[in-house]
């Protein structure tokens, strides 16, 4: 068994070099597209569905399957404030890729100053939260509050960083304040398969199914802000109900 699994391996080596040199190739073409779209929109909505595509053609050519439930308990033109789980770097395309909604993603500061990259998330509009300063991080609440005024969906990981063993880590329950100060309800969104696809600090794919699941949104109308820990349970309690149901339903 180890060792079809280690041929396994060898044989798709080749293969998953050539995945990762079109993934940086096409991220150079994207970043030319955002760079047009974006003189021609300020808003940067053009700028980020550049982005989608670029996940999605990534996704395709990875031989990533994804399946996507849940999409019949969102209105179509409903403005929410989506949380993943989060287990590996897949999920961002996961999310760029399947979430069929205008957004920014609330993603750690320090991915801005990465080069390119860091160009690409300023010029499509993402939003960067400083995880170490508290006034910073409310300073970007404030600008996902004032996007999802204008009918701007948000996608932000609430475990603040990628798991180590596969579960759903505690959420940061400052998040909690954008959707209570804003009135827009969360969708808790459960991601499975991607912390097997690819390990946290690989390079190398292991092309297993995919799936992204549309849980019933939660209003943020009963809580308070002092009560924020409170939404953060409930929605994580979600999330990890339904990776229990799914293991159930695979063991039988």
């Amino acid at each position: 068994m180890k060792a079809a699994s280690s041929l396994r391996r060898l044989v798709l080596f080749p293969y998953q070099l050539f995945v990762l040199v079109v993934f940086f190739a096409l991220l150079l073409l994207c970043s030319l597209g955002i760079l047009f779209a974006s003189l021609f929109d300020a808003s940067g909505d053009r700028a980020h569905r550049c982005l989608t595509y670029w996940a999605r053609v990534n996704l395709a050519l990875a031989g990533l399957r994804v399946q996507i439930e849940g999409l019949q308990r969102l209105e179509p033109r409903g403005t929410y404030i989506f949380m993943p789980n989060h287990a590996s770097f897949l999920d961002i395309l996961l999310a760029l890729a399947c979430i069929p909604y205008n957004f920014r993603m609330i993603t750690k500061e320090e991915m801005f100053r990465i080069p390119f990259i860091g160009w690409i998330l300023k010029r499509s509009h993402q939003i960067p939260m400083n995880r170490t300063h508290p006034r910073k991080g409310l300073k970007s609440l404030r600008q996902a509050s004032h996007l999802v005024g204008e009918g701007v969906s948000i996608v932000v990981f609430p475990e603040g960083t990628r798991t180590s063993n596969g579960g759903i880590n505690e959420f940061k329950a400052t998040l909690f304040m954008l959707p209570i100060r804003s009135g827009v309800p969360v969708v808790p969104v459960l991601i499975e398969g991607t912390f097997s696809a690819l390990k946290r600090g690989s390079i190398l794919l292991n092309p297993v199914p995919l799936k992204l699941t549309f849980h019933t949104p939660i209003p943020a109308g009963a809580f308070k802000e002092g009560e924020r820990w409170l939404y953060a349970k409930q929605v994580r309690e979600v999330l990890v109900s339904g990776v229990r149901e799914n293991s159930n339903l695979e063991a039988r």
